[in-house]
């Protein structure tokens, strides 16, 4: 049974998932949203005008960011800036900064993998969109930031009683909250009325792989896996592959895009996760 929780994230942003969700037809009503929440619009602008963009000119209005920006990289702001205004005060405490740290990690291993498919042109039938990819890494565990900010220091407790021995997260979860986040996630999604893509990325990005479909879950699957072998990680795993063994069960093409080297891909994903948290 999936506990009680109030809402999150905020309307605001909730309502911008839905809107990024509607395709190029709800920038207009996007924007709308966005230049009525001063919360919102602050964040956005400051995010819009980071390094990350690189954007030329300075830009001072909501309406410029979005014509500035495009659809697609507002949309994919838009869902980053309001999940993070949402985990703000989670923040401040270091372990639940971690789980958004996964997810922002998640994210962009997802987002990398799909670049790095479509770079090989490999035969896998349909290629993941990139941008596609790093949206469902950033909403695959909005289970376990849900607990996170809406029972911050319970959830603080938990993952610091598990964090000295490898377990299975979800069964822990189940044993001592009535829900596993999974579970959660499946349920926010389905109250938020999000794409029905985004059911199966919540709840089954810790499922066995049973076929070799190249799809938004697989690639979510490979990075949440990918994020706790390079550090990114909530808890510790019992299952956790090592980085290794994650890059040799790529093909040749996609392997040669992450590369042998651990130590510098970790500095190249903790780069990327810094700048956005800094947006």
């Amino acid at each position: 049974m999936v506990p009680e929780l109030s809402p999150f994230p905020s309307v605001a942003a909730i309502k911008a998932l839905q809107l990024a969700s509607n395709g190029e037809k709800g920038l207009r009503e996007l924007h709308k949203l966005i230049s009525t929440d001063p919360v919102f619009s602050a964040e956005l602008l400051r995010a819009a005008n980071s390094p990350q963009y690189a954007v030329r000119a300075s830009i001072k209005s909501t309406l410029q960011a979005t014509m500035v920006l495009g659809y697609v990289r507002l949309k994919r702001l838009v869902l980053t800036v309001g999940l993070r205004v949402s985990v703000a005060k989670m923040l401040e405490i270091p372990v639940l900064r971690a789980c958004w740290r996964h997810s922002v990690a998640c994210a962009i291993v997802a987002e990398e993998l799909a670049t790095a498919s479509f770079a090989a042109k490999s035969e896998k039938g349909q290629h993941l969109d990139k941008d596609f990819a790093f949206t469902a890494g950033i909403m695959h565990d909005i289970g376990r930031l849900a607990l996170a900010v809406m029972k911050p220091q319970p959830y603080a407790d938990f993952l610091n009683s598990i964090a000295t021995e490898p377990c299975n997260i979800l069964a822990k979860e189940r044993e001592l909250i009535g829900a596993d986040h999974c579970q959660i996630g499946r349920h926010l999604v389905t109250a938020w009325k999000l794409p029905a893509e985004f059911l199966e990325i919540t709840s089954c990005h810790h499922d066995d792989v049973q076929n070799s479909q190249f799809d938004a879950t697989a690639a979510v699957r490979f990075g949440c896996m990918m994020a706790d072998s390079l550090g990114f990680s909530v808890a510790r795993s019992d299952s956790t592959p090592s980085y290794d063994k994650l890059v040799g069960g790529l093909p040749e093409d996609e392997r040669r895009y992450f590369g042998p080297n651990r130590e510098e891909y970790v500095r190249r994903i903790a780069e990327k996760v810094a700048s956005i948290e800094s947006a």
